[in-house]
C-alpha cells in the first residue's frame, strides 16, 4: 500500500512542475583569489550537494525552502560549514584558507538537530568515505572500530558488533540511512547486516543517544550513511574491486545514480567471498569462510515542498561460525564427526569418513561444511520531508525482514527465526527565526514481531533460543539548542513505553529426533517458554553545553540520564545457543536499565593541530550481563553437557578517556600525524575479586599514524599520493570476570600496518580514472587474541560441541592460547573506477 502511495505522489508531482529554489556561487582561494576546482559543496541534512566546476563555479538545484546547514569542503583546505535559508535563488561565494589535516570540521545530524563537531555537546566521532576506502576490513563495523572509545566484539571475521565506552548488544542502536538495524541484535553471533560498499561515512555517537532514539541507544548510536545524490544533471558511478590475502576475500561492487531536476536515484549490486583465514599460530583456521550478496536501490523527489525517497534493498549472507573443535592428540582442527557419518538414535556415529580438513577444505569458498549459518535481510524505508511554515515535518516510515536459518552438522536448520519490523518516526524541525533556536520534536519507535520455524525433521533436533513474541515501542521527545557567539546550549526530554508479550511453547520427547512442539496441556511435556505479557515506562533526558574558548580552543559538558529495556533473550532465554556452545537462561523479572552519565571535553582545531580529549563516567542501575552458573560441588554448571549462563542485573561502573590528536603543519604540508588512545575501566560495586569487572570491556589501545603526501605535479597521472606508517598498542587487560573462567585476561601486543594509495589522472582534464590503494594490516604477522574476540572461548576435542552429542563436556579454555587466535597478515587491494556522464557529454567525478 505504502509502495502504491509513493508512486502515485511521483506521478503528481512529475506532472505538475514546480519551480524550486537554487544555491550558486564561485570557491575560490582566500590567499591567491584563484578559482578553486573540485571543491566540494554539500547540504548533509539533504543528501545534495555540486562539486565546482574548473572556474570554481557551483549550482545546487532544486533545493527545498527551509534553514540547513551546508559544509564546504575540498583537500587541502579547511572545512567550511555555514547555516543556508534557502529562498528563492541564493547567490553565495566562499573563499577557503589552507589546511593539510585529515580532521575537518563537519556537520553531524545524528543528535536530531543539525549542527557542528566542536558545538555538539556529546562527543562524537565521524569515519568520512576517504577513512572507509583507505582502510582493509572484512566487514563494516571492523571499518570503525579503531575510532576512540570504539571496539568490536568479533565471532570470527564475518561477524562484529559495536561497543561504544565499553557498552555494545542492545545498548548500542545502528542506523542505515536513519533506518534502525534490528536484525537480531541482542546475540552474540548476529553481525550488523548492511553491506561495506553501500556505506560512504559514518557518525559515531559515543554517550548516552535515548533521548533521540528510544530504549536501544543507551551507550550511543552508530548511524551509517550511503553516498551523496549527484548534481542535477548528472550521472555518476563506480566500480570498485577489493582483494585481501590472508583468506582471499575477493570483493566487487558496481553503483550507479543520478539526478535530473530533483528526480535521484542510485542502484548498487554488491557481492564478498572469502575462504578461512590464516593465523601464525594454527594456519588456517577452520570453519571462518563466509559470502555476502546485496542489491540496494533509491528513487526520490526533491522539490520546493520538500523530498521523498524510497529506498529498498535485499541482502543474503551464509558464514560460518567457528568451533575450536580439534584433534586430542595432534590438536589440529578437525570436522564435528567424521564426513559421511550416520545418524543412530539422535547421534552421529563416526565412520570412515573424512576426520581433518584438507587445504581444498580450508581454500573453498563455500561456507556450508562447517557450522554455519544462512541470513536474508529484506528492507523497505520510505522517507519524507514536507516544509510547514518556517520548519519542516519529517515522516518515515519502514519494513525489514530479517531471516535466521542455523546449520550445525548436516544440511537441515535446527534453529530457524524471522524477525518482522516495523520502524517509524514524525518529527517537526525549525531553525532560526528570531530567536535563533534549532528544535526538533516528534515521537518515534518500532512494531516488532518474531517467530520460530517449525520442529526440524528427524534425526535432527530443533533449538529454540527464544519465544516467539510482539513488542510495541513508541517514544515521544524534545531537543532545543541554542547557538551564541561562542556558547551552545542544548537538552532535551524524552518518554518511552514499550510492550513485549511472549507466547508459550511446550515440547514432547525434549532433546531427542523424536522432539514436537505440542499444545498446552498435553501430558509429559516440557515447557519450554511461558506466556508474559510487560509493560515498560522511562524516562530520558540530556542538559548540555559547549563554549569556543580563545586560540581555537573549545570545551564541553553533557549531562545524561538514560533508559533500556531488557531484551527478549535477557528476558527469557532458555536453550543451547549453538553460535555460543553454552546454555543460556533468561529471567522475567529483569528490571530496565537505568543510567547516569557525565561528559567533559577539552579540544582544539587550529591551523597545524586538531585533538580532542573526552572524559566520561558512566552509573548504571540494574546493569544486566550474562553470569556463568557454578554448580553446588563446585566448577562449572552444566545442563545438557554445556556450561549454563544466566543474565543477572547489577549496579555497574564504567568510565575512561578517549582522545585522539592530529597534526598537520601548514610549514610541512606533505607529512601528517594522526593518533587516538582508548582507556575504560569497569567496576561491579560490592562483589568479590573474580566478579568485580564488567565482562568484555577492552583493553587500553593506542593508534598511531604517520602519513607521508606527495606534492601533485600538473603534469603527471598521479595525484593524492600517499605513503603510511602505523601500529596499533594493545595493553593486557587484567580488570576481568574471572569467576568459573567466564572472561581471561589477556596479553598485550602490538600490531604494525601500512599503506599506499593514489589517483590516476587523465593529463588534460584532471579527471579520476583509477584509484588504487593498497594496505597491509598485521605486517609482522604477529599471533594475538584480541580481548573482544569470542573464538578464544572455542575449544572442544573430538566433536564435543556437537549439540547432538548430549553429556559430552567441551574442554574448557582457561588461557587465551588454547583458543582460536585472531587474522595474521593480510594485504588489502582496492581498485575504483569512478565514472560519470554529464548530458552527452563524459564526466569523472570525485571518487
Amino acid at each position: 500500500m505504502l509502495r502504491k502511495i509513493f508512486f502515485l505522489s511521483l506521478s503528481l508531482f512529475s506532472g505538475v512542475y514546480v519551480t524550486a529554489q537554487s544555491l550558486s556561487g564561485h570557491v575560490m582561494d582566500a590567499t591567491t583569489q584563484e578559482a578553486v576546482a573540485g571543491a566540494t559543496v554539500y547540504f548533509p541534512q539533504l543528501k545534495l550537494g555540486a562539486v565546482s566546476d574548473a572556474k570554481g563555479n557551483y549550482k545546487i538545484a532544486p533545493l527545498p525552502k527551509g534553514t540547513y546547514e551546508l559544509e564546504l569542503e575540498m583537500q587541502g583546505y579547511a572545512t567550511l560549514t555555514k547555516q543556508i535559508t534557502i529562498k528563492g535563488d541564493i547567490i553565495l561565494d566562499f573563499a577557503l584558507t589552507i589546511s593539510s589535516g585529515s580532521l575537518k570540521e563537519v556537520i553531524i545530524t545524528a543528535l536530531g538537530n543539525a549542527t557542528t563537531l566542536r558545538r555538539a555537546p556529546t562527543p562524537v566521532s565521524v569515519v568520512t568515505h576517504d577513512m572507509f576506502l583507505q582502510q582493509s576490513s572484512t566487514n563494516v563495523v571492523d571499518a570503525i572500530a579503531r575510532q576512540p572509545g570504539i571496539t568490536a566484539i568479533t565471532t570470527g571475521p564475518g561477524v562484529s558488533k559495536p561497543e561504544i565506552n565499553g557498552l555494545g548488544y542492545n545498548r548500542v542502536l545502528v542506523l542505515m540511512d536513519g533506518e534502525r538495524q534490528e536484525d537480531f541484535q541482542w546475540g552474540d553471533e548476529h553481525g550488523i547486516l548492511i553491506d561495506p560498499f553501500a556505506v560512504y561515512d559514518a557518525e559515531i555517537i559515543r554517550g548516552p543517544a535515548s533521548l533521540q532514539y528510544g530504549a536501544n541507544a543507551m551507550a550511543g548510536v552508530v548511524s551509517f550513511k550511503s553516498q551523496p545524490f549527484p548534481e542535477t544533471g548528472t550521472i555518476h558511478g563506480s566500480i570498485q574491486s577489493e582483494y585481501q590475502t590472508n583468506n582471499g576475500l575477493i570483493g566487487n561492487s558496481l553503483d550507479m545514480g543520478g539526478n535530473n531536476n530533483g528526480f535521484v536515484w542510485d542502484v548498487r549490486g554488491s557481492y564478498e567471498t572469502a575462504h578461512s583465514y590464516q593465523d601464525p599460530h594454527d594456519g588456517h583456521v577452520w570453519g571462518t569462510a563466509f559470502f555476502q550478496g546485496n542489491a540496494r536501490a533509491v528513487i526520490g523527489w526533491n522539490r520546493k515542498w520538500g523530498y521523498t525517497r524510497l529506498s529498498v534493498s535485499t541482502l543474503h549472507k551464509q558464514i560460518e561460525i567457528p568451533d575450536g573443535n580439534r584433534d586430542s592428540a595432534t590438536g589440529r582442527f578437525e570436522f564435528d564427526v567424521p564426513q559421511n557419518a550416520q545418524f543412530v538414535n539422535g547421534k552421529y556415529v563416526p565412520g570412515t569418513g573424512q576426520v581433518f580438513p584438507t587445504l581444498s577444505n580450508f581454500l573453498s569458498y563455500n561456507p556450508n561444511i562447517s557450522s554455519y549459518q544462512i541470513l536474508n535481510h529484506n528492507e523497505f524505508w520510505w522517507q519524507n520531508s514536507i516544509n510547514v511554515g518556517r520548519g519542516r515535518i519529517g515522516a518515515d516510515i519502514g519494513y525489514t525482514q530479517s531471516m535466521r536459518h542455523e546449520i550445525d552438522t548436516g544440511n537441515v536448520s535446527v534453529e530457524n527465526m524471522f524477525v518482522n519490523d516495523i520502524p517509524y518516526s514524525v518529527k517537526y524541525q525549525v531553525e532560526g527565526g528570531k530567536l535563533g533556536l534549532k528544535i526538533t520534536t516528534g515521537f518515534n519507535g518500532v512494531y516488532e514481531f518474531m517467530h520460530n520455524g517449525p520442529e526440524a525433521s528427524a534425526p535432527y533436533i530443533s533449538d529454540f533460543e527464544i519465544p516467539n513474541y510482539h513488542i510495541f515501542d513508541i517514544g515521544g521527545y524534545g531537543v532545543l539548542q541554542k547557538d551564541f557567539k561562542n556558547l551552545t546550549l542544548s537538552g532535551g526530554l524524552r518518554y518511552d513505553v514499550r510492550i513485549i508479550t511472549g507466547q508459550p511453547m511446550y515440547l514432547i520427547n525434549y532433546t531427542t529426533p523424536q522432539q514436537e512442539i505440542v499444545p498446552a496441556g498435553e501430558q509429559g511435556a516440557y515447557t519450554q517458554f511461558l506466556p508474559f505479557s510487560h509493560i515498560y515506562t522511562g524516562f530520558s533526558g540530556s542538559v548540555g553545553a559547549t563554549y569556543q574558548l580563545p586560540g581555537h580552543n573549545y570545551v564541553k559538558l553533557n549531562l545524561a540520564k538514560s533508559y533500556r529495556v531488557p531484551a527478549i533473550n535477557e528476558l527469557t532465554s532458555n536453550e543451547l545457543n549453538p553460535g555460543a556452545f553454552a546454555y543460556e537462561l533468561g529471567d522475567i523479572n529483569l528490571k530496565p536499565e537505568a543510567g547516569y552519565e557525565v561528559d567533559v571535553a577539552f579540544g582544539n582545531n587550529s591551523r597545524d593541530v586538531n585533538f580532542e580529549v573526552d572524559g566520561f563516567y558512566n552509573y548504571i542501575k540494574n546493569f544486566i550481563f550474562s553470569d556463568r552458573l557454578g554448580s553446588n560441588e563446585g566448577g562449572d554448571s552444566l545442563i545438557l553437557g554445556k556450561p549454563a549462563y544466566k543474565y543477572t542485573a547489577n549496579t555497574a561502573v564504567i568510565a575512561g578517556v578517549a582522545a585522539y590528536i592530529n597534526i598537520h603543519p601548514a610549514a610541512a604540508k606533505w607529512v601528517e600525524l594522526d593518533n587516538g588512545f582508548t582507556y575504560i575501566y569497569s567496576f561491579l560495586p560490592g562483589q568479590t575479586d573474580s566478579t568485580q569487572h564488567v565482562p568484555w570491556t577492552p583493553g587500553p589501545r593506542l593508534t598511531s599514524k604517520v602519513r607521508f603526501k606527495l606534492t601533485n605535479k600538473p603534469s603527471s597521472i598521479f595525484n593524492g599520493t600517499y605513503l603510511e606508517f602505523g601500529l596499533a598498542r594493545y595493553w593486557a587487560q587484567n580488570n576481568i570476570y574471572s569467576a568459573f573462567w567466564t572472561e581471561l585476561p589477556s596479553y598485550a601486543y602490538t600490531l604494525y600496518n601500512m599503506g599506499i594509495g593514489t589517483n590516476f589522472v587523465n593529463r588534460k582534464t584532471k579527471q579520476v580514472v583509477c584509484l588504487l590503494i593498497i594496505n597491509c594490516t598485521n605486517l609482522t604477522n604477529v599471533a594475538y587474541v584480541d580481548h573482544t574476540s569470542r573464538p578464544q572461548y572455542f575449544w572442544a576435542y573430538n566433536g564435543a560441541n556437537d549439540p547432538t552429542n548430549f553429556g559430552r563436556t567441551p574442554a574448557i579454555v582457561t588461557k587465551q592460547t588454547e583458543g582460536i587466535y585472531n587474522m595474521g597478515r593480510n594485504v588489502g587491494i582496492k581498485l575504483i573506477f569512478p565514472f560519470g556522464i554529464v548530458g552527452t557529454r563524459a564526466k569523472s567525478p570525485k571518487a
